[in-house]
């Protein structure tokens, strides 16, 4: 246990406030810059609204403020407090928000005014106490310190401080425990890629643990003006335009906003840096990024709301290894804060003895498995998602399930597939990803999906404006060694998950 404020998760940051207090920590969505003496007071006067409230260490804070520089600075007092910040993901059902609020019973509702009338649609909300904000406020008391603060409060590891529920595809949404020891190793983890400089960074950024971590740095914060709930709809002249206004060193976004930005990219940019991750990351984007940015480091990021990261590697690398895209898909090394090792796939519960018998060896195919101190060790009070996606061995030690299949070779890993794509025809196994990136290498396929139905047929859909021949389709993925019943066009682009655009919707294709 900790001694009172000697938590190192607050050191970092305190370091940012005291050394860099001239320096911008954000430019907010509407282009105004925010110091680091600002940001603080920020902080500051959301933790005495906070206070006021009720909150304390240990309360549940449902929080609904989209990306500004104001949920950063409840973000950051929540976290002040040692209380636990909640999310939703915003795709949720109506009925599954409503569920989850219901057994989450939050201590307080933050939401912004705006968002409070939709709220009404959730009768879950309606009597939860509320805090209505309306743009930042500063602390009335600037003599006030948030290191006084800090020194004041008992925060553990094991601590939550964040949980994230995620819609999830059916049953009960998981809400994904992040504690204090979490959010510090997941930070230390990014360091290596996200270190500071005399002259901070401009980082734009639509995931918000990275802008957790910039903080920790003194890097600064771009917030994108886009809607990035209506992402696949936006303007990809309205992130250039940020980008350049804003002199923008590093982009750390979602495959999908980065596609954004090579549509409309020109020579004279001020990226650096690029980091992608999140969603699958195409053939496509991979080699127009490196065509059309020959003056940018790009890095590639594996892993998943449990585990980020899990795997990281750069775009050259990547498009070397295509000369072998049958091999699957490449993701580069364990990042040295994980351990990771392959089962044999089994879609039941694993026990310690279990475990033990079904590690496999280097170039056989199973399930990813992954620990380390930013890997998520459990979920909010829901121990059937426990059960399915968590082993626990031997030695206590707790493994996460990624649901993702691949191999190890010569310490590199490699996907081919998640645990419900697996095809099978007269005992034998295939995986998709690989003759999905040989396709979309030698057809220029970019929204294929190579599945097999609920009657075994196997089928490969496709969406594309080219007139391809099915003839050729065939063969070329027969001369791969892969069974093919049938070639689907679609009319439409084939169906994805709603955040992303990414994940095939299996079921709706079948």
């Amino acid at each position: 246990m900790n001694q009172p404020g000697s938590h190192p998760v607050y050191h970092d940051l305190q370091n940012s406030f005291k050394n860099y207090a001239d320096r911008i920590a954000i430019i907010d969505k509407d282009g105004t810059a925010c110091t680091y003496a600002d940001f603080e007071t920020y902080i500051l006067g959301a933790y005495h609204n906070l206070l006021e409230k009720g909150i304390k260490k240990g309360s549940k804070v449902l929080v609904a403020v989209p990306m500004t520089m104001e949920l950063y600075a409840i973000l950051e007092a929540i976290f002040a407090h040692g209380a636990i910040a909640i999310f939703l993901d915003p795709w949720m059902k109506g009925k599954k928000m409503g569920s989850v609020i219901k057994q989450v019973a939050p201590d307080l509702f933050i939401v912004t005014k705006k968002l409070s009338r939709i709220t009404w649609l959730l009768p879950a909300t309606w009597k939860l106490k509320k805090w209505k904000v309306n743009g930042a406020t500063k602390a009335v008391n600037k003599n006030l310190q948030l290191s006084e603060i800090y020194n004041s409060i008992d925060i553990a590891d094991e601590d939550n401080a964040l949980i994230t529920f995620t819609s999830g595809t059916s049953g009960t949404p998981k809400g994904a425990n992040r504690t204090y020891g979490f959010i510090l190793a997941q930070a230390e983890t990014l360091k290596a890629h996200l270190g500071s400089t005399e002259q901070a960074s401009v980082d734009y950024s639509n995931f918000p643990i990275v802008g957790l971590a910039n903080f920790a740095l003194g890097n600064t914060v771009a917030i994108p003006q886009l809607n990035l709930m209506k992402l696949h709809q936006s303007n990809p002249d309205e992130v250039i335009d940020q980008i350049k206004d804003q002199n923008v060193s590093r982009l750390i976004v979602s495959p999908s906003l980065l596609r954004k930005v090579l549509e409309k990219i020109t020579a004279n940019h001020t990226l650096k840096t690029v980091m992608t991750g999140g969603a699958p990351i195409s053939i496509n984007l991979v080699q127009t990024a490196l065509e059309k940015c020959t003056s940018v480091y790009f890095e590639a990021i594996y892993g998943s709301t449990e585990a980020e990261p899990i795997c990281i590697t750069t775009f050259n690398e990547i498009n070397k290894k295509l000369a072998e895209p049958l091999k699957g898909v490449y993701v580069g090394p364990p990042v040295p804060e994980v351990q990771l090792k392959i089962l044999e796939l089994k879609k039941v519960p694993i026990n310690s003895t279990t475990f033990e018998t079904l590690q496999l060896n280097d170039g056989e195919i199973g399930e990813i498995v992954v620990t380390g101190n930013h890997v998520n060790k459990n979920y909010y009070e829901n121990p059937a998602a426990f059960a399915k996606n968590k082993i626990v061995d031997s030695s206590e030690t707790i493994w996460h399930r990624t649901g993702d299949l691949g191999y190890l070779e010569k310490g590199v890993l490699y996907l081919v597939g998640r645990d419900h794509r697996v095809i099978e025809r007269n005992g034998q196994k295939y995986y998709p990803y690989p003759i999905e990136q040989f396709l979309e290498l030698e057809f220029g396929l970019n929204d294929l999906g190579y599945v097999q139905d609920s009657e075994g047929k196997i089928c490969l859909h496709y969406y594309s404006k080219k007139n391809l021949n099915d003839v050729e389709l065939k063969k070329a993925i027969a001369d791969c060694n892969y069974p093919i019943d049938e070639i689907k066009k679609s009319e439409k682009p084939l169906p994805r998950d709603a955040r992303h655009k990414s994940k095939l919707q299996i079921e709706k294709l079948k």
